[in-house]
């Protein structure tokens, strides 16, 4: 062989490494979308459950439960009587169960919280 034809790269070398970069970059790129997207869910459950324990302050700001609709906050907590099948026992009791729902007052429908508490009857 001549001294020219051994410098530099024959184009089925570079085809090759070529091959063999697509072959790498390929899963890595997987890798990278997959932690993306994972890293974004962790982010819209974080924003979920700083909603989700506001929500729980807000309702447990009611001292002593009455039926109605207060605004605390961000939050519309509406308070009904729950009713269940030993309501009236516990009515003899002085007791009330009730159901709290919290809402935003963004003016999304969607329930943040919806819960049971216990109160003294009204």
């Amino acid at each position: 062989m001549t001294g020219r034809r051994r410098r530099g790269f024959t184009l089925i070398e570079v085809l090759a490494s070529l091959a063999v970069a697509v072959l790498l970059i390929v899963p890595i790129a997987r890798m990278i979308t997959g932690t993306a997207g994972a890293f974004a869910g962790l982010e819209r459950s974080t924003e979920r459950r700083v909603g989700m324990q506001a929500a729980m302050a807000a309702a447990m700001t009611l001292s002593p439960l009455r039926t109605g609709r207060r605004v605390i906050g961000g939050f519309t907590v509406i308070v009904e009587p729950y009713r269940f099948e030993r309501g009236t026992a516990l009515a003899r009791a002085g007791w009330q169960l009730y159901s709290v729902t919290v809402r935003s007052t963004d003016g999304s429908d969607d329930d943040a919280m919806q819960t049971v508490r216990l109160g003294k009857r009204q």
